[in-house]
């Protein structure tokens, strides 16, 4: 059974009433006090006796939770016992693993996955739990990243930026223009596309948001400046409204119409490349696809790949720049 967040933090306090040495056996308008000064509502008895039933539920948390009529209060059965160290069952167990593997593999380097991991290996060792080592299962989950990438050296330092919206100065080197510089960004978040990752954040040079590869990131250092915030309806215009990571420049979001070969139609029916993605299909099988974005050079690269496949119907200037290698 799931357990929502306000039912999490309700919870908690009841957890900490019981196990309290000052004032044994809470009741409910005991807990209820305690939940109107530390939340930020008061929730009613009704809902705090649901939630004592709920905590006692073997598939929620199992709680050892009993009614003393003598001092009428509540207590535990096993005074060891607090949500905060309830075991891990083999199941639950067998989850982490799995998903660690999953992370290991889309993950794209050792280096963003390595602090993952030993949070994750510190949790299972308290429980005696060990990796398996060597060849002992199965691998079941291959993706096509390659290992020797550059860029991730900087990962772990770009995240805690994007975190602490702490601002970096970095030398950024341009593949197209062959020259190195320095730039001061206000990271806003990390973005992976194409097997690749990227640093999104605001440009003190370009005073907009700008985008930047790992690979091109060189001597990451913090900054103590006051932090550039960027409205999060921008970012999330920025980030979502695009296929890649580099919008064309001048570009506003549109509608693209493009029409496809029965060769390749089904490819963009099972892997759609954009969320807004809708499409008609004809009788003879092509289709008209369209999706509202930000163009990108990424698209018109996609566009490209396609050959004789693929035709941009609109916008007229779009339909050209596709056009101009087939």
């Amino acid at each position: 059974m799931g357990i929502s967040k306000s039912a999490f933090k309700r919870y908690r306090i009841i957890d900490k009433m019981l196990r309290s040495k000052f004032r044994p056996y809470p009741n409910l308008e005991d807990i209820q006090n305690a939940c109107s000064e530390q939340l930020d509502f008061c929730p009613s008895l009704d809902t705090l006796e649901k939630d004592i039933r709920n905590m006692k539920q073997a598939d929620v948390l199992d709680a050892p939770i009993v009614y003393c009529r003598k001092n009428k209060g509540y207590f535990y059965s096993n005074p060891n016992f607090s949500i905060n160290t309830i075991p891990l069952t083999d199941d639950d167990i067998l989850t982490i693993k799995e998903s660690l593997d999953l992370i290991k593999n889309l993950g794209g380097s050792n280096r963003v996955n390595e602090r993952f991991s030993y949070a994750i290996q510190k949790i299972l060792s308290a429980f005696k739990e060990e990796f398996p080592e060597g060849n002992i299962e199965r691998k079941i989950i291959q993706t096509d990243y390659v290992e020797g990438a550059k860029g991730f050296e900087n990962f772990n330092k770009l995240l805690e930026a994007c975190k602490n919206q702490q601002p970096l100065s970095f030398v950024h080197y341009s593949y197209s223009k062959r020259k190195f510089s320095t730039v001061i960004v206000h990271p806003i978040r990390l973005k992976e596309f194409d097997n690749k990752w990227y640093l999104i954040g605001y440009s003190e040079r370009h005073e907009a948001m700008r985008t930047f590869g790992l690979d091109r990131i060189y001597e990451a250092n913090f900054l103590k400046r006051k932090y550039i915030s960027t409205p999060a309806a921008e970012v999330e215009h920025y980030c979502t409204d695009i296929y890649g990571v580099y919008p064309i420049e001048n570009q506003a979001k549109q509608e693209i119409t493009f029409l496809t070969s029965i060769d390749v139609t089904n490819y963009f029916e099972a892997y759609p490349i954009h969320p807004s993605q809708k499409a008609k299909k004809n009788n003879s099988g092509s289709s008209y696809f369209t999706i509202n974005v930000i163009p990108s050079m990424e698209l018109i690269r996609l566009f490209r790949s396609y050959g004789r496949h693929l035709e941009v119907i609109n916008p007229d200037w779009l339909r050209q720049q596709t056009k101009s290698l087939k």
